[in-house]
């Protein structure tokens, strides 16, 4: 079995995240703040927030920290856009990659395993949906975060 989700852009760096029947199971949104980057912050269907995605580098290779509980656990690197498009994941006992031929057909790897996949498609208004698929026993609330992140990679270059 897989938890499937389909990751919809609602525009300034807020998303929905929906599952198998449609209903919105995390939003994710996006606070300016004075001093520093953007926070963006992942929220359960009740609207607690789970996780905090802060982008630690800017340019064409960006780089991230997802933090829970005020502290970050995972680094997280955006290491290829078009040769081998590659995005690692890396925190404590975590390790992963998304990685492929294509950025819009990325698989999901723990270690060496493949996991599940991120496929990118076009919506009819010709702004990017993605289809996050990760096997049971490998997914955890934070890894809808990983589409977010795809998009913040990859948006450019799927157009």
């Amino acid at each position: 079995m897989a938890m499937d989700l389909v990751i919809l852009p609602k525009g300034s760096g807020k998303y929905d995240i929906l599952d198998t029947k449609d209903r919105i199971i995390y939003t994710v949104t996006k606070k300016k703040r004075l001093i520093g980057n953007p926070i963006t912050t992942l929220h359960d269907a009740s609207g607690y927030a789970l996780y905090r995605l802060i982008r630690t580098e800017f340019g064409k290779k960006p780089a991230f920290q997802i933090v829970f509980n005020e502290k970050a656990f995972m680094a997280v690197k955006c290491e290829s856009l078009f040769v081998d498009p590659t995005i690692t994941f890396n925190g404590g006992s975590y390790r992963y990659e998304l990685r492929g031929k294509d950025s819009r057909e990325l698989k999901l790897f723990s270690y060496k395993d493949e996991i599940g996949t991120l496929i990118t498609e076009r919506q009819a208004n010709n702004e990017p949906k993605y289809r996050l698929s990760v096997e049971n026993k490998y997914f955890d609330d934070f890894i809808p975060l990983f589409a977010v992140v795809a998009d913040k990679c990859f948006n450019g270059t799927n157009k």
